[in-house]
């Protein structure tokens, strides 16, 4: 029987007690393998130029630049990573910045509920962690109405703005269904798939896959 490849973990936090903590919890798991870490948010900007780990764990209090520009560098440049913020910033402004920018997981450093190991498993395997304060967050953003967008009557309204392909993608995306398993339910590589969510992006003007799906089911392109 194969043994399935290890999850490589790439880490960013300027906290040495911290990044030795995750460090620590990685290198003791079986099915994980450390990537690369980074105590600053550069050097994990460099590093992503060129390697895309399957799972990203991103710090926001970072000495050089915030880590959202690293969760939304890594949403553009490698659209299937999966990313969780695990930071000290409880403020609502810092969760719903992060989740638009692409984050899929948001995890307080002081909350009972951080187990490295099983956020980096959750998130893994297609799920969203978060802290219980944050998830009320969340919950409390969608309940409020989307604000109306006064449409732009300078251009023409084009019908089916997404191709069906693509409407496919986002259907599954939507279901928490990862880029690889997209293009195994499609028959399609999952360069293929990640090509054609940058199309989406660039078509609904988002950055991420969060944001991507919730401008389509506004727009009544998906279902909810």
């Amino acid at each position: 029987m194969q043994t399935p490849p290890l999850i490589r973990v790439a880490l960013v936090d300027d906290d040495p007690h911290c990044l030795q903590m995750f460090v620590a919890a990685v290198d003791a798991h079986p099915a994980m393998a450390l990537a690369f870490t980074a105590g600053t948010g550069q050097e994990m900007l460099d590093w992503l130029q060129d390697h895309e780990p399957d799972v990203l764990l991103v710090d926001l209090g970072l000495p050089d630049i915030s880590g959202i520009e690293i969760v939304k560098f890594g949403a553009q440049h490698w659209p299937q990573l999966n990313m969780a913020v695990v930071t000290l910033f409880s403020d609502e402004p810092h969760v719903m910045a992060c989740l638009e920018a692409g984050a899929m997981g948001y995890i307080l450093k002081q909350s009972d509920s951080l187990d490295v190991t099983s956020t980096i498993l959750e998130i893994h395997n297609g799920g969203s962690p978060m802290s219980p304060s944050i998830a009320r967050y969340v919950l409390k953003r969608l309940q409020k109405p989307a604000p109306l967008k006064v449409p732009d009557m300078s251009l023409p309204y084009v019908p089916g703005i997404l191709t069906e392909r693509e409407l496919s993608i986002l259907d599954y995306i939507s279901r928490g269904f990862r880029v690889a398993e997209v293009g195994k339910l499609l028959a399609i590589q999952s360069s293929t798939v990640s090509s054609h969510l940058k199309s989406i992006y660039i078509k609904l003007a988002v950055h991420s896959k969060t944001e991507a799906v919730y401008e389509a089911a506004r727009m009544g392109l998906i279902g909810t």
